[in-house]
Parts: structure tokens; sequence; C-alpha cells
């Protein structure tokens, strides 16, 4: 009899998941032994695409929850765990991901190498595109970031070559909350917090499962491959709740009194902390030794996490930065036949911005454009050969190549291949960057913003979305950026195109970017 294998999937209106559970079984040696458990947080009059189970349909338990009801990632992830009948294995999940070949046996067997009888494995998984196209290899170690305004800590990660990769799994003290393995006891002992909403919530389980006597270890192999570039029209929890921001500053009072940051709140923000608190097997102080992080302090190693400056990143964070958006121009055009620089760039989702912008630049005075990811340019064409100057740059070098080629009977159209984060762009009347920073961790958001102001340019007009949060993600990520919030807090814009829902097209002076 094969050990059992409990696999938790929270899944908020995503039709990619139905492929999750089908690479899971399908790549697993022993299919039998996996049992999935599914909370669906969904629209039924709008989200039928996220509901054709074929696979193994009697391993799968499910909870069907409204979306208007659900109350966020660490909620669902919650309800999920009700539904553990005693499985040996615990693997937690996002509900879109692929996997390798024997996983199971992989996670099994490497687990087995962890000098703890209570290992947890976790690490951010390597990126995949749509339906099938896997990343290229690596191992990734999870390293604090910074901490945001409200002192929780956001964390970061690095890709090392498999040849570097070690004999047997290293321990570390951060987790990557969608993947997790270890035995199933860990449901019991350290179950998930529903109270807490997103932010901080992969800070607080490592302390957690650390206090409890948990020893977390990076994975030496690849296992699973997650979609950091989801379709942008495809709702998140924060963009349907109204009540988000309120569910979001209960749960940060709580993340403080957990950390020791601060030990004050009331009966509803500590609900059934000694539930979901800390353990006793070990201190909070015994983790900040262990971790290097002092929460109070806002320390690492009793420095201060770097903010980033106008320095050049690391070349291998740049390249990887290059690779990866290389690989989604590449794999992208079976997302739409009209344009492969996604949904939000076809004629049709553009019409309004094509009729506003042209009529911004002509108010603004500005003569020379530069357009700060120009993608394949599908709407913006017509706008660009009116203009005395228009120079586009993209980081893809075969993305430029064509557009110098179809553009060539233009000659004021120029193109170049530059990374915005690292390269300060000639001036130019004004900046035009839609729908590239949404793509970008925070810290090279905040060096491109540095570089658009020393270009000289008089003006940026950006994406920037109405959420009043931001949150990390890794270069090919998406998130709805909002530039007005924490960590670059510019005014609100002067002027300003609602393009639907939640997202915007903002004008700033170039004096209000960070310098």
């Amino acid at each position: 009899m094969q050990p059992t294998i409990f696999v938790s999937i929270a899944s908020y209106r995503d039709p990619d998941c139905q492929n999750t559970v089908r690479d899971l079984f399908q790549k697993a040696t022993y299919p039998d032994r996996v049992f999935i458990g599914i909370c669906w947080q969904f629209v039924p009059e709008e989200d039928k695409d996220c509901f054709v189970l074929e696979t193994r349909p009697e391993q799968v338990r499910s909870i069907e929850i409204h979306a208007s009801q659900s109350k966020g990632a660490c909620w669902a992830r919650h309800r999920v765990q009700s539904l553990w009948k005693g499985e040996d294995y615990y693997l937690q999940v996002d509900s879109h991901m692929r996997f390798v070949q024997g996983w199971d046996e992989k996670l099994i067997a490497m687990l087995a190498q962890c000098d703890s009888p209570k290992a947890v494995l976790s690490t951010y998984p390597l990126p995949f595109t749509p339906p099938d196209s896997l990343g290229a290899d690596g191992v990734i170690t999870i390293y604090p970031k910074e901490f945001d305004d409200f002192g929780v800590l956001t964390q970061r990660s690095e890709v090392a070559s498999l040849k570097d990769a070690p004999p047997v799994p290293r321990q570390n003290a951060f987790i990557g909350a969608g993947w997790i393995f270890a035995k199933g006891a860990v449901v019991s002992e350290v179950p998930y917090d529903p109270y807490l909403y997103f932010e901080g919530e992969e800070i607080t389980l490592a302390v957690r499962l650390w206090t409890h006597g948990w020893d977390i270890y990076v994975p030496n192999a690849v296992v699973a491959y997650h979609d950091y570039g989801r379709r942008a029209d495809r709702p998140r929890h924060w963009t349907d709740q109204t009540d988000w921001p309120t569910l979001n500053k209960r749960a940060r009072t709580r993340i403080r009194y957990l950390l020791g940051i601060d030990r004050s709140g009331n009966d509803e923000e500590l609900a059934e902390i000694g539930k979901y608190g800390l353990g006793n097997a070990r201190t909070l102080a015994d983790y900040e030794a262990f971790s290097g992080v002092d929460f109070r302090a806002r320390l690492y190693h009793g420095k201060t996490l770097a903010k980033p400056d106008l320095a050049p990143d690391q070349p291998a964070q740049a390249a990887q930065r290059a690779a990866v958006f290389a690989q989604i121009w590449r794999d992208n055009l079976w997302r739409s036949e009209e344009t492969r620089s996604g949904g939000g760039s076809t004629l049709a989702e553009t019409g309004p911005l094509r009729e506003w912008l042209p009529k911004v630049l002509d108010f603004l005075g500005v003569e020379i454009l530069a357009d700060a990811g120009c993608g394949d340019m599908n709407w913006a064409k017509e706008m660009a050969q009116k203009l005395r100057l228009y120079l586009g740059f993209d980081i893809v070098p075969e993305l430029v190549a064509g557009l110098r080629e179809t553009m060539k009977s233009h000659p004021h159209c120029l193109f170049a291949q530059a990374d915005v984060v690292t390269t300060t762009l000639p001036r130019a009347d004004a900046i035009l960057c839609r729908d590239v920073l949404t793509h970008l961790p925070l810290d090279a958001v905040l060096m491109a913003l540095q570089r658009f102001r020393h270009s000289g340019a008089r003006h940026l007009i950006a994406t920037t979305n109405d959420t009043g949060r931001n949150s990390w993600i890794r270069s090919g990520g998406w998130q709805a950026l909002d530039l007005t919030a924490a960590p670059f807090n510019l005014p609100a814009p002067r002027l300003v195109l609602d393009e639907g829902g939640y997202k915007r097209i903002g004008v700033w002076s170039i004096e209000d970017l960070p310098q």
C-alpha cells in the first residue's frame, strides 16, 4: 500500500484549476494515492469555464463558495484543510500549476533526505507559460526582501543552476505558500490561520511552523511550475470584494501581534489567536536568531534591508528578466490571434485609449514620445505615425527587430532593445508605460520610476490600478499595481483615463516621481 497524499488547492475564479488537477493525476507515479481538496470560489453565472473535472473526480473533494462570500486566500486554504482525512502527506499548491513526471515519488524521497522528523519542503516554483510551456530548470531559494510600511516582511527569491544544487535539501527560514510539502500531521499541528488575508501569510506561517518544531527546507530538485503571468482579465479577490481593505487592516494587527512587533489588538483582530498562534517547541526569539530577522527593529542580520537606487541591479537578475519576457513573447501567440501583447492590447480593448491618448498628447504638447515597453504596437501604430518622433523600447530583441522591419516606411519611428529597469531612456516630452510595470517586482518598479525621472522627460503616462495595495511578485508575473500606494506613494495622477474595472491610465509630472 502506497502512502497517501492530500493536495490542498484554493481556487478563486480560476479556469486553469481543472488543468492543475489533471496534471497532478497524470504526472503522479501512483495516482491512486493522490486525493485533492479544492475550495472553489466562483460566481455561478460567470464562471462555468472553471468546472470541468474529467480526471478521477471520485478522488477530488470540494467546497463551493460564492465569490462574494470569500474572505481571502488564507481563509480558503483553511477551509480546504477541513477536507483532509488523515492522508500521510500534505501538499499545498496554487490553482495554476504544472508538475514533473513522478512528482509524488520525488517529493516523498526528498522529504526523507531532510535531517528532521518534522521537515517541510517549500519554495517558489519555477515559471511556466500556459498551456504547458515549462520554464528553464533551476533551484529557487527564498530570502527576505524588505519590510513594508506596516512592518510586514516581504520576500524575494534567487535561482541557482541545477548543477549547483546540493545533494540533499538545505534548511531555510522562509516559505512560499503556493508550494508546501510535509507529513500530514502538519494540518492538525499548525492549522492554517483563517483570519489572515494575504499580506504576511508566508512569514507568519514560517514562524508558526518553526515555533511548533517544524523545520523548513529548500527542495534540491524541480518538482513544480507556477503561472506567474495569469490572465489580466481574470478577477482577483481584491478586485471583487469591497471589504478587502477592512480584512487586510485587521490582519495586519494580527500579524504584528504574532511577530512580537505590537502586542495590542481587540477581540476581533486577535480571534482564536491561541489556536492559530505560535507554538511552544521553540520561541519567537529562537526563530529570529536562526533566520537573522529582527521584526521589531526591522533588521536582517543586524542591517537594514537595502532600498533600490540608481545603481544597476545584478547582471544575473537583468539577464533573468530578459529571458522571462522573451519566453513570454515567444509563447504568447496562443492567447490572441490579433496581438501577442496580451488580451488588453486588442483593438476592441484599447478603443477608449486610442481616442483619449492623442488628445492628451496634444494637450501636453508632446512631440517626442518614449514608449517604455512598446510591445507589438497593435494599438499604438496610428498614434505613433502622427508624432514628430516616436521612440519604442522593448526588452525582447526579436520583437524590436520585427518592429524595425514592419515600420521601416516611417523613419520617424525608431526602435531599440532596452531594459527600463536599468536603462535611462533618451530625453523625450513624455514617457508612455502601459501594462509594463505591472509585471515587475516592486524594487524593479522603483528603479524604473527613478530612471524615468532622470531621463529628463516632462511627463509620465502609465498604468495604475485603484487597489490601495501592492505585493511582491517575480519578474513576468502580474499584479494590479497601484502607483499611488506604498512603496511608491505617487500623488493622484493629474489626468486619468478609466480603462474599466480598477484599471487606469494616469498622467504625472516627472517631478512627482521618486528621485
